[in-house]
């Protein structure tokens, strides 16, 4: 889902961003949007200074739920107020996908160094097989994590969808193109 990259690639974004703009004052937008928040029940979440977090209710939570962090605030030099929105797994799954990938990965990187070693030296070993054993399993992580983010794809909508209505019942909302 290319959301606002003009340089997207074919497998997809990890974390989907995007902006918006508004010719409203941020805390008018941050107030209506909490406010908002409050009474739909398909979205919870929670705000904070310049930030809103919204989230898949606990009822409709899944393993692959996705979050989204909204920004609110008048950037330097323009004269409209920029809603930058950034969509991603729960952080306690961001993390866990960080330390599996890079588990993989290390042990892979050492094992097969030690292994192409081993190899030079005496002609045969079995730690050579670490480095395919480790390129099928990140492949298979890399696999798992997408159909993940496929399965969290609706819900992603929603919180999308809930932002841009949201905003657009009270101003004009735009996406702002940015490469």
């Amino acid at each position: 889902m290319p959301f606002n990259r003009s340089n997207h690639s074919i497998l997809g974004e990890i974390r989907p961003r995007f902006q918006l703009k508004i010719p409203m004052e941020p805390e008018k937008a941050l107030a209506h949007v909490a406010d908002k928040l409050y009474h739909d029940k398909t979205v919870s979440g929670e705000r904070s200074d310049q930030l809103i977090f919204l989230k898949t209710p606990t009822w409709d939570r899944h393993y692959w739920s996705p979050e989204m962090t909204v920004r609110i605030e008048i950037e330097e030099y323009t004269d409209y107020t920029t809603v930058a929105c950034l969509v991603g797994p729960r952080q306690a799954v961001w993390a866990m996908w960080a330390f599996i990938y890079t588990s993989i990965l290390l042990v892979t990187v050492f094992g097969g160094i030690f292994g192409l070693v081993q190899y030079n030296e005496d002609g045969s070993s079995p730690w050579i097989w670490v480095i395919p054993i480790g390129i099928v399993l990140l492949s298979s992580a890399f696999i798992a994590s997408k159909v993940g983010q496929r399965k969290g794809r609706d819900q992603m909508l929603h919180l999308v969808s809930f932002i841009y209505h949201s905003l657009n019942e009270v101003t004009e909302v735009d996406r702002l193109k940015r490469s």
